[in-house]
């Protein structure tokens, strides 16, 4: 444009926010405005918020194109064209990005044989990746169920060793792709009790060695049964346990999260994504989802006596107890680990590989008092449990040692639940005798607490910390 273009009245809508040009290629945020697509781009590739507005926008925003605005500035542009204005091209669609609804349409046509092919999965991938309304869109066109089916199918094919490559490639892609857009819970019961089929695949990919499948295959488990009758709960099988369990004890002996294995298996498989867009599939973030939902699982799941005695036997007890000793003493991971230990207790095994971890009264000790109400009832539980039902010398020591005693005159101490103190009191009572054995017992201290009401006690407390 030459000088006369200076004089030229442009209108204020035509101008981009962010750049103060003309816009090229508009497009419209969720916050309502409008700027132009490069702009917004790499503003929010910097600050994750609308300019305007200041309303919170992820880099995978929806950017909806503002054809109407377009036109008009293409308009504008060609009537002033003889005053050297420059007409903007219609700006083309983000360089390889696939067309959702055509996609879709090629799955609902060609079903399996559109997922089997080499690039279908990762399209579908990427669109997912583009923002929530593309996930949703997935799901209302029923995608899901179409990638539980393909996996289905997968883990039951037996192929050659170039075959099984390619098998365990679109195997990752649709677990992944699961994982991006869920399962709606209105629908994971009839999902999984329409085809029966669906727990043994899962069951298989457990029990393999890639450990982002079985995080993916835990959380998709957990969303199938979360809402499903209880009679496949208490029956699901003891291979599903195993690998469950497995999963748990390759996460505590981890000391690597970060490895580049991991990290590629979780990348975005388009460029362009992986480099402007963080991945909705961040490995750790993954892995926390796993846990939580393994653990959930197994706390649901041992409310039955069945389920205990298979969880004891593969091991559960320890591996809870190594998972609890390796984390950092999450509120949610650490409820659920003394929730399943406590119903794992309930039972002769289970008390005796309990006590056969030497960390596991310390660390049960440990987290009484210092996690939630919640905690506190599961870790008291278990002591309770173990103290009752196993009170050879050998526990009756560990529980000095460890400073569980000092810990129970605390609870009776302390403004907490009358259940607490009561349970407290009970175990301190059952083995006062022995444990006035012990010089770092303060034998008097213990004496008085029992022979006081939970009122006078708590009167005292309440002095104590000027209340």
């Amino acid at each position: 444009m030459d000088h006369e273009e200076d004089e030229i009245e442009i209108p204020n809508y035509f101008i981009c926010p962010i750049s103060l040009e003309i816009m090229k290629d508009p497009v419209t945020t969720v916050s309502g405005i409008t700027y132009d697509r490069q702009s917004i781009v790499q503003w929010l590739e910097k600050v994750p918020s609308c300019p305007v507005t200041k309303q919170p926008l992820p880099l995978d925003s929806d950017l909806t194109p503002n054809h109407m605005l377009r036109r008009l500035i293409q308009h504008w542009c060609v009537e002033n064209a003889t005053r050297g204005v420059v007409r903007i091209p219609t700006p083309r669609a983000p360089p390889g990005k696939p067309n959702l609804i055509e996609e879709i349409k090629n799955l609902k046509k060609f079903g399996q044989e559109a997922l089997g092919k080499e690039d279908t999965l990762k399209k579908l991938e990427v669109l997912a990746m583009e923002g929530e309304r593309n996930r949703r869109l997935m799901c209302e066109e029923g995608v899901h169920k179409s990638l539980i089916l393909f996996v289905v199918k997968y883990t039951r094919e037996e192929e050659e060793e170039e075959g099984q490559r390619r098998i365990k490639g679109n195997l990752d892609e649709s677990l992944r792709l699961l994982h991006l857009i869920g399962v709606p819970l209105n629908e994971a019961r009839t999902i999984l009790i329409e085809n029966e089929r669906i727990l043994e695949s899962l069951t298989l990919v457990l029990n393999q060695q890639d450990f982002m499948n079985k995080a993916y295959t835990i959380v998709l488990l957990r969303n199938l049964t979360e809402n499903t009758s209880s009679h496949i709960v208490e029956r699901l099988s003891a291979e599903i346990f195993k690998g469950i369990i497995g999963f748990l004890k390759d996460e505590v002996s981890s000391s690597n999260r970060v490895n580049p294995s991991v990290c590629a298996t979780v990348q975005p498989s388009n460029s362009r994504v992986r480099n402007k867009a963080p991945s909705k599939l961040d490995h750790s973030v993954v892995i926390k989802q796993a846990v939580t939902a393994a653990l959930m699982i197994l706390l649901e799941t041992s409310s039955w006596s069945r389920n205990r005695t298979i969880l004891v036997d593969l091991g559960a007890v320890s591996e809870l107890i190594e998972l609890e000793i390796s984390s950092i003493g999450e509120k949610r991971t650490t409820e659920l680990v003394l929730g399943i230990l406590s119903r794992l207790c309930c039972c002769a095994n289970g008390r005796a590989e309990f006590l056969a971890h030497r960390g596991g009264i310390a660390i049960v000790t440990k987290r009484l008092l210092r996690v939630s109400a919640a905690a506190d009832d599961r870790a008291i539980s278990i002591l309770s449990s173990v103290s009752k039902y196993s009170p050879e010398s050998e526990v009756v020591e560990e529980m000095a040692s460890v400073r569980t005693v000092k810990k129970l005159c605390s609870v009776l101490s302390i403004d907490c639940s009358l259940s607490l103190k009561e349970k407290a009191k009970e175990i301190l009572r059952d083995h006062i005798d022995e444990w006035k054995k012990f010089p770092c017992i303060d034998v008097a201290l213990v004496t008085k607490l029992l022979s006081s009401s939970p009122k006078d006690l708590l009167t005292e407390y309440y002095s104590r910390v000027g209340v």
